[in-house]
């Protein structure tokens, strides 16, 4: 005589169970794998170099052969008012230099293959103390994203207008 096995009584789940289970451990994973890469990628966006060369005011050259404009800025151009100011303010500050190259997410080359970043030297932030000394104003461009460091340029201009200092007065 055979004997029967005992059979294994499992609850019966529903059909959509296995499909719910994979779709939330899939979420799970590429929620903490795009939060991984995208720190990878933020962290990968900042970069040291020593400043060589004040072209102008927001253009620095670095010690790699490349140049770097100052995101964000827009300061005098040659021989216009306070483009001397400001071209001193970037050398007494940068030159020789090293600096922290901070970049605007999907905005790190112009057209001319030029760095755009913000820079940093020690705790001074290049770009809006250049706004703040009233030699430069900012820049925000309409079809963009918001600017990184946007409240802080903001802040500093305002400062600079309220105190009348450089182009404000």
């Amino acid at each position: 005589m055979a004997r029967n096995k005992p059979k294994l009584l499992l609850p019966r789940l529903p059909k959509n169970f296995l499909t719910a289970v994979i779709a939330l451990v899939t979420l799970i994973l590429g929620f903490f794998s795009g939060n991984y890469y995208s720190q990878q990628k933020q962290s990968s966006l900042i970069m040291k170099a020593t400043v060589t060369r004040i072209i102008d005011g927001d253009n620095l050259e670095l010690d790699n052969g490349k140049s770097i404009r100052l995101y964000g800025i827009n300061c005098p151009e040659k021989n216009q008012k306070f483009s001397q100011e400001a071209i001193n303010l970037s050398a007494k500050l940068a030159l020789n230099q090293q600096i922290t190259i901070d970049y605007q997410p999907n905005y790190t080359k112009d057209r001319w293959n030029r760095l755009l970043g913000y820079v940093f030297i020690d705790d001074t932030f290049l770009n809006e103390e250049l706004i703040r000394q009233g030699y430069c104003e900012v820049t925000i461009y309409s079809k963009r994203a918001k600017l990184k460091y946007q409240e802080e340029l903001i802040s500093a201009q305002d400062q600079a207008k309220q105190e009348k200092f450089g182009r404000w007065k």
